[in-house]
């Protein structure tokens, strides 16, 4: 995946779960900060993280799967994988419709 796409990611990504804007450099390190952010609202307010979750557009079944764990740890690393696989889906839809748009216009 490109690194724009892994910028465009950590943006919106950061917006929805109030993370410190950074030059993110790879998925990794975007996983590893948002699962922190995910434990930290597991521990403190799940009704925010299902609110941000359901707005992502995280599928409810995939959600369900993940709470079945009984780690924690792993549950927020679940759940970041996932935002982060939602968004990237979406950032490549955007582009590929911006880019098909673009051909038409021609």
């Amino acid at each position: 995946m490109a690194e724009e796409n892994t910028k465009e990611v950590y943006s919106i990504i950061s917006a929805n779960f109030e993370l410190q804007k950074t030059d993110v450099l790879t998925l990794d390190e975007v996983k590893a900060m948002l699962a922190s952010r995910i434990n930290d609202l597991l521990d403190k307010n799940v009704e925010r993280l299902l609110s941000i979750i359901y707005r992502i557009d995280v599928s409810q079944k995939k959600i369900d799967e993940i709470f079945k764990n009984e780690s924690k740890d792993e549950i927020a690393l679940q759940i970041a994988e996932a935002v982060i696989q939602r968004q990237l889906l979406k950032v490549q839809t955007r582009k590929l419709y911006k880019n098909k748009g673009e051909k038409l216009e021609e």
